[in-house]
């Protein structure tokens, strides 16, 4: 092979990588950057997207912690609504015949808020002018509502299932009573609501 077909060839060689090499380093290019893109979307969308998840998850369920505690703590001591017409409530329990009767003295456990829709304290519930003359006012429904459920209860359930009866009893009240009291102003968020029921007399003969 003479010298001149060496350089030839030489010079098709050279001229092939000049022709086809900037087109493969774009096909390259184009691959890293089509991959760092995929890698970016895919993995930075599950990361933004897993956060997001646990913290939204997560931050609710501690704030109804706290509110629940709160409530807890702040529902523990209600201001204890008493009468004598709830001194002494007498009924005969379902399937008795009239046989056998109850005698209950009956205290309600009152929570209010104010206007602005913030916890009262013990001492504004009990002061309340307006929840003294309005649950005074409702006394015979009331009583009504608490003889109803002695009535409509064996004995069994009153007395050995006191607290889902009073639980029962605490429902039906604001139910029937307190979520229809016209409490405050219409602008207001004032109201007033049993918070718990309690027995200080339970005489089953």
């Amino acid at each position: 092979m003479s010298e001149e077909e060496a350089a030839a060839k030489g010079g098709g060689g050279g001229s092939a990588l000049k022709k086809y090499g900037p087109l493969a380093a774009i096909v390259l290019l184009a691959q890293v950057v089509i991959a760092w893109v995929l890698i970016t979307v895919t993995v930075g969308d599950k990361l933004s997207q897993n956060e997001p998840d646990w913290a939204s998850d997560l931050l609710p369920q501690e704030k109804q912690q706290a509110l629940t505690e709160e409530a807890g703590e702040s529902d523990a001591l209600p201001y204890f609504y008493t009468n004598e017409m709830l001194d002494q409530i007498t009924a005969n329990p379902a399937g008795t015949n009239a046989q056998r009767f109850v005698v209950a003295g009956v205290q309600l456990g009152l929570t209010g808020t104010n206007a602005d829709g913030d916890l009262m304290t013990i001492k504004e519930v009990e002061l309340d002018g307006e929840m003294t003359l309005k649950v005074a006012n409702s006394l015979g429904l009331i009583k009504s509502v608490i003889l109803e459920a002695l009535s409509t209860r064996y004995i069994d359930q009153i007395e050995n299932e006191r607290a889902q009866f009073l639980m029962d009893v605490k429902v039906e009240l604001n139910r029937k009573v307190f979520n229809k009291i016209p409490w405050g102003e219409e602008d207001d968020q004032k109201s007033f609501r049993i918070q718990e029921v309690i027995f200080t007399k339970l005489i089953i003969q």
